[in-house]
């Protein structure tokens, strides 16, 4: 996680000194120089971390030190964020306009917190201090470690892609595909130049078609030259023209007169003189760059073929397929079947029948492990033929594929290609889904509200943030780390799933960093938690047990995820939790939970807490220290069926995005503060006066400002609708707003129907569509 936070860290370094100039706050000489010695720090630091990733560091000096500057830059975001909380605390108590704001950090400034404690002296600065220290001693291991491996950092090219099979013959299960690629390229057609794309995740056996289609006796006879280009993930476009002109002239044409020194301009020169009148079929497997301007010289070069040259390319990336204009192929995965037959005939090769009968029953069922990656069925097949007994095979069946060696040597760093070809954000997203169980379906307004929490989406509350998740969830599907997706009426990807090996993959990436627990019949968690530095936790619990003690002791926590039919909670567990994991940015208990009736006090110790999701308790009101949770963003209530009422405060939760009190029937009213939630985004279930303006009760002029609303549903109290607030309510300026849905036990119908028509009117049509629906 290193890779990820050191860049966030420096962000925040750069937002505390922002917002504590935007809050009229000077920083104390302490605090500023060490702000300033941190940032050179991480800045060094960093520059390893690259190191890290390009893979120019050996694994003996990353053990050594990237789990201490992983927890220190964890310890660095959480200093700063609660700096940065503290500022803002000060403005919502209005200690902004007194002249102590003024004064430097450095003075004693109070009243800043609900317990009425004091900011003291130097306090960042000491906070700072601790952390920089660990860093400097981070920095000196480094250089001891890499001085005693006497290790050369070296600029290698990361793994390239490569075919599966060395007998194309051996391809299983592709017959269908590579006859309707065949068919395309051969096909007589008026296109100078056609591109087919394969598309697919690593593993799946893209370049093994593509070899299939090239080595077919047809295509061989159709064409005049055949050529194969690895481009791979570090894009050449001399090299790629290099090896088009060797394909077509052939190695020994050249005598002395070598390509190496060709500029691009003369090599793109001499390769359409050579592809000039003939018809060529060219792969170009492994594709990454995505950018059409690095690629338009050597387009423009490839249309001087003769008519009916084909371009056949594989790649992971849909971008890919786009910028090339081509027709794409969406590569599935193989059946269990077909998976079978190619790890049996690696497995069974050399066995006789007697062995391979008493084998075969517990080998489709390891089969099933490969979930249709042939890439995974070869290797699978490989590790078994040296395991000769049953005994071996069945601890095969019940290993992870994590685990095994096999997904280190060959499956994994074909995955990491892709990974690494992610912008860092994107990682960051992309490993968080670890957090979930396997076959989970992933819904994507809750997955952006989870990134938001863990601050994937950026540090700026201002941004777009939900538009920015669904940009990322696009790019993720794109790359093919996403699949199944379902669209919604508006054309947006709103569930998918993941498969289940690049779960693993995400998996391996967090290593203990994120865990899974699943609980059995018996109430035990089946995970080892005896290491406390876990920073994501999921526990799946069955129905009737609940969570075990073994997680109390997790103090490193930033998300709890509970994912379970009922009662899986306790108010005592609560207490424990809030207690002690005082990192939290996410909790989430989803599920009905009739053991949890009241929320402890200590939430409000939770300052970094930013997601909490408690839908389906038996609470019946929040507690007054919640409201000091101004880091707040998302706030699920729906169908807690006893809640009474909201805190007077709840006006402070000024970062609050998503609010849902859905099916809480028993709730009397909001209170009026709550007008003063203008970061709003999703207002769920509000109750409210439709009758009158009330000093006390939520009103529906109190609407007003409430202008980033998207979703809005309402229970209307009153047996009437006030002209008067509908108008002071300002639907006009909601430009963003698309649902809207009215409930009310009071109104008539007539009245009802008034309402709608009103509201349809104020609304511009221009914005979008509106549904109005009467709940019932």
């Amino acid at each position: 996680m290193a890779a990820e936070l050191v860049p966030s860290a420096l962000e925040l370094i750069a937002r505390v000194e922002a917002v504590a100039s935007l809050k009229g706050v000077r920083l104390g000489r302490d605090s500023k120089n060490e702000l300033q010695r941190l940032g050179r720090n991480l800045l060094d630091l960093n520059a390893y971390v690259k190191d890290v990733e390009q893979g120019r560091i050996d694994d003996i000096v990353i053990q050594g030190w990237i789990d201490p500057l992983t927890d220190a830059a964890y310890d660095v975001v959480d200093v700063l964020d609660e700096w940065i909380t503290t500022l803002v605390k000060l403005r919502i108590k209005g200690v902004g306009k007194t002249s102590i704001l003024k004064a430097k950090v450095g003075s004693y400034i109070t009243h800043c917190l609900h317990t009425a404690q004091v900011v003291r002296r130097d306090d960042l600065a000491f906070k700072l201090k601790e952390i920089t220290d660990r860093l400097d001693v981070i920095a000196n291991e480094i250089n001891l470690l890499c001085s005693i491996a006497s290790l050369e950092f070296h600029h290698s090219r990361r793994l390239v892609s490569t075919a599966l099979v060395d007998d194309v013959s051996a391809i299983i299960g592709r017959d269908e595909v590579k006859g309707d690629i065949v068919s395309s390229l051969l096909s007589a057609s008026t296109e100078r130049l056609k591109t087919i794309s394969i598309v697919g995740m690593g593993g799946v056996g893209k370049t093994a078609i593509a070899q299939l289609v090239y080595h077919d006796e047809e295509v061989k006879q159709h064409f005049d030259r055949r050529l194969w280009v690895c481009v791979s993930d570090v894009f050449d476009e001399n090299n790629v023209a290099k090896t088009i002109i060797e394909g077509v002239e052939g190695f020994m044409s050249f005598g002395v007169d070598s390509l190496d020194s060709f500029p691009l301009s003369a090599l793109l020169d001499r390769m359409c003189r050579s592809i000039h009148g003939k018809k060529f079929f060219l792969v170009l497997d492994d594709v990454w760059a995505d950018d059409k301007r690095q690629w338009e010289g050597l387009i423009q070069t490839f249309k001087h073929g003769a008519p009916g040259s084909r371009i056949l390319l594989t790649t992971r990336k849909d971008t890919v397929a786009n910028m090339m204009d081509s027709h794409v192929i969406h590569l599935q995965p193989l059946s269990d079947e077909q998976c079978w037959m190619l790890v049996s005939q690696e497995a069974f090769s050399g066995r006789g029948v007697e062995e391979c009968q008493n084998l075969e029953d517990i080998g489709k069922r390891i089969s099933n492990k490969c979930k249709g990656l042939p890439l995974v069925a070869k290797e699978l097949g490989r590790l078994l033929i040296f395991k000769s007994s049953r005994t071996e095979w069945e601890d095969i069946l019940h290993s992870e594929i994590r685990k095994l060696e096999i997904a280190h040597l060959r499956l994994f760093p074909s995955l990491l290609l892709s990974y690494n070809d992610l912008p860092l954000p994107l990682r960051q997203c992309f490993k968080y889904c670890a957090v979930f169980p396997k076959d989970f379906v992933y819904d994507g307004e809750t997955i952006m509200y989870h990134w938001m929490a863990q601050g994937y989406l950026g540090l700026n509350n201002d941004e777009d943030l939900e538009l920015k998740g669904r940009k990322y969830i696009s790019y993720l599907a794109a790359r093919s780390f996403l699949h199944d997706f379902l669209l919604d009426t508006d054309g947006i990807k709103s569930t998918w799933k993941m498969h289940d090996i690049m779960h693993d993959f995400a998996q391996f990436l967090v290593i203990n960093d994120g865990i899974v627990i699943e609980v059995n019949s018996e109430g035990n968690s089946m995970t080892d938690l005896s290491s406390r530095k876990a920073h994501y936790l999921t526990a799946c619990i069955p129905e009737g047990h609940c969570l075990p003690t073994s997680i109390y002791g997790a103090e490193k926590l930033r998300s709890l995820m509970i994912i379970s039919g009922e009662n899986a909670i306790t108010n005592e567990a609560l207490q424990i939790i809030f207690n002690q994991a005082k990192q939290l940015r996410l909790v989430n208990f989803g599920c009905h939970n009739a053991l949890v009736d009241k929320i402890p006090n200590e939430i409000g110790n939770l300052i970094h807490l930013r997601h909490i999701n408690l839908s389906g308790s038996e609470i019946k009101g929040l507690p007054r220290s919640l409201c000091e949770l101004h880091n707040l963003q998302y706030l699920n209530l729906n169908n807690s069926k006893s809640l009474e009422n909201l805190p007077d405060e709840i006006g402070n939760l000024i970062n609050l995005i998503y609010l849902g009190t859905l099916h809480c029937y028993k709730l009397a009213c909001y209170p009026k503060s709550a007008r003063r939630l203008t970061n709003l985004r999703q207002l769920c279930g509000i109750v409210l006066r439709a009758d009158r303006n009330d000093p006390k009760e939520f009103t529906l002029g109190d609407l007003e400002n409430l202008n980033f609303l998207r979703e809005l549903s309402m229970v209307l109290k009153g047996n009437a609708v006030n002209d008067r607030e509908l108008k002071r309510a300002k639907f006009e300026n909601k430009t963003d707003l698309k649902d809207i849905e009215l409930e009310s036990l009071d109104l008539q119908l007539d009245q009802f129907q008034n309402l709608n028509q009103f509201s349809l009117r104020v609304l511009n049509p221009s914005h979008g569509l509106y549904t109005f629906t009467e709940m019932k």
